[in-house]
């Protein structure tokens, strides 16, 4: 896993860095997430999809689901605050590895840069993360809880195309911006300016190899003289 690999770590806290960093700067330019006229994005467990209004704002979870918070211990600062969807209950590599870069980037931030300057305030930073179990039909859940916890500023996906999905649909239905590190299925960003990510969608990453592959086979074929004997090649 990555978690064995420090080049491969390192490389993540930077990624989560990057994105943390360019959400706080702009985190002057959206207001708090509004409670009291909410809709859920409901997937049942045969993956259907659909819109249920919720004047409580309370989505449905398990009861026991778990809640994590990281962040802030200065006094002084404010704090920004990101919240998402996240594999707590279980392991899985992918989701803790992001926690971990994150937790790490934050601590950095808020103990040794001493919060970020924005405008002509100085500002900390907070996580919190609600349990997705790793089930599609429970992330859009967790995904709203999530955002709807106290003073959240913006939401943060979890690990994989097929999770952050779901959590995109319900960052678009709370109108609240979310960003993704963990998450490359272009459909996922598609007619949902609330979403955002950092990694290449997946059709580039095709069109990237297969312009790799015919790059090769050109180049080969320069190479290779025709003219020449099979003696001489």
């Amino acid at each position: 896993g990555i978690s064995k690999d420090p080049k491969l770590f390192v490389s993540m806290c930077r990624c989560c860095s990057r994105y943390l960093a360019s959400v706080a700067s702009i985190v002057l330019l959206l207001c708090v997430h509004a409670q009291g006229n909410c809709t859920n994005v409901v997937v049942n467990r045969s993956l259907d999809i659909t819109y249920v209004p919720d004047d409580t704002c309370q989505a449905t979870l398990p009861e026991g689901t778990w809640v994590s918070h990281h962040g802030c211990q200065v006094s002084h600062l404010e704090a920004i605050t990101i919240a998402g969807p996240s594999t707590l209950s279980s392991l899985y590599v992918g989701a803790r590895d992001l926690r971990q870069a994150s937790i790490l980037f934050v601590d950095w931030l808020n103990r040794k840069r001493g919060g970020l300057t924005v405008g002509a305030r100085r500002l900390g930073m907070n996580l919190a993360w609600v349990d997705d179990a790793r089930r599609s039909y429970q992330i859009s859940n967790a995904t709203a809880r999530a955002l709807r916890l106290n003073n959240v500023h913006f939401g943060v996906a979890g690990y994989s195309s097929r999770l952050t999905g779901y959590a995109a649909l319900q960052s678009k239905a709370d109108q609240m911006v979310m960003i993704s590190a963990g998450a490359s299925r272009d459909s996922i960003y598609h007619n949902n300016s609330y979403m955002f990510g950092f990694l290449p969608g997946v059709d580039d990453k095709k069109k990237d190899f297969y312009r790799s592959i015919v790059s090769i086979a050109t180049h080969v074929d320069d190479a290779w003289d025709l003219s020449s004997s099979p003696d001489e090649r």
